[in-house]
């Protein structure tokens, strides 16, 4: 696993602890809860500020480890803007809004003389949309939502954060203070849908196949393959299909088997087959393969084993029938659930150059052994 990927893992975990310090902080503040003989001097505004200050700083660590990943290759454009990614663009997105907004609110810190406390304090609020936005982001984009200890961090931030949202709206501070009901009742709403969308999304086997549209690990290794000229016999065609897990088994491998149905074409019938070993941030870490392609009669009239997979791209050079050897190159992508589908060419002759199948885990960063992340 790459140091770069490390430090973003670190820095983004780092970040979010520190923004759910700043909201509870300001939420304690706000309900003065301050004590005198406990802690006269640690719970008060400028510690408030400074967990901000810090949440931004690691916020710009985090950013620009994921940026020099060489593993996922994010341009610049990717890491700035949101919904651009090639890896789970709605997910990373949401971080880079959150990551905005955080960052006008350590602005407005500083501007506090200038703007005046009732707009200070207005745009104050923006803070829950930050820390709801991390959250978001964190669960659906990052590779250890499923692990234990982020689970606990997920949880105890969560109701920290809800919990003292609601004391605040039912119980206010001072005698000219107002219950907002409605708000605590909408605030414990959303907590509710954030479990079951935890549950349901980036908590169970598969997530990473709908966040990521069926784009795999997220790697960009580059691709030496150059392929031959395309002929007048060569071909595209559409594919959909389904994909079926099986295992794992006795050595702790599975196989993720698709059988595919190609639309147009002389070969209808197409089956791919990665075997591989579970990762504990999701997905699996794939170390072989076998594609075939041919007829309702027979199905495995080319065969032959991926020689690229990066990401929902794969290729293969195919042996068999009577036409000698197909380039066979594709895109796939997982529509949820175990529906796939897809685009196919079809080439005669082999490849000029044959590429490495490319290494990484799922979950978007850390080359793997041997293997390609799926």
């Amino acid at each position: 696993m790459e140091w770069q990927w490390i430090a973003a893992r670190a820095s983004g975990f780092t970040a979010y602890g520190l923004v759910t310090i700043a909201v509870v902080l300001g939420l304690l503040l706000s309900q003065r809860w301050q004590s005198r003989r406990v802690w006269p001097r640690l719970l008060n505004d400028q510690l408030h500020q400074y967990a901000v200050l810090l949440a931004g700083i690691f916020t710009a660590i985090h950013g620009l480890s994921v940026w020099i990943d060489p593993f996922t290759k994010f341009t610049l454009r990717e890491v700035l803007l949101p919904f651009v990614s090639h890896y789970r663009p709605l997910w990373m997105g949401l971080g880079i809004v959150a990551g905005y907004l955080g960052f006008a609110l350590v602005a407005t810190s500083w501007l506090r003389p200038k703007i005046g406390f009732a707009w200070w304090r207005r745009l104050h609020y923006l803070a829950f949309v930050v820390w709801l936005l991390a959250t978001l982001h964190g669960l659906g984009d990052g590779s250890d939502s499923r692990t234990t200890w982020a689970i606990a961090i997920y949880g105890v931030s969560s109701a920290a954060v809800v919990g003292l949202t609601i004391v605040r709206l039912l119980r206010p501070a001072g005698a000219r203070g107002k219950r907002f009901t409605g708000w605590a009742a909408l605030a414990a709403v959303v907590a509710l849908a954030g479990v079951a969308f935890a549950a349901t999304g980036p908590m169970r086997s598969g997530w990473n196949a709908i966040a990521n549209g069926g784009n795999g690990s997220g790697s960009r290794l580059a691709s030496t393959s150059v392929l031959a000229t395309s002929l007048p016999s060569g071909y595209q065609a559409d594919f959909s299909g389904t994909v079926n897990e099986i295992g794992p088994n006795a050595q702790g491998s599975v196989t993720l088997q698709f059988n595919l149905q190609v639309a147009s074409g002389p070969y209808g019938q197409m089956a791919l087959v990665l075997q591989g070993t579970p990762l504990q941030s999701g997905g699996v870490e794939i170390t072989a393969s076998s594609l075939s392609l041919g007829t309702a009669a027979q199905p495995n009239l080319y065969q032959g084993s991926l020689t690229q997979l990066n990401g929902g791209n794969f290729g293969a050079t195919l042996q068999g029938g009577s036409t000698g050897p197909l380039t066979v190159t594709g895109r796939l992508t997982v529509l949820g659930g175990n529906q796939v589908q897809g685009v196919l060419q079809v080439q005669p002759g082999a490849p000029q150059s044959q590429p490495g199948v490319g290494s990484g885990d799922d979950g978007g960063g850390g080359g793997g052994d041997g293997g390609s992340g799926f």
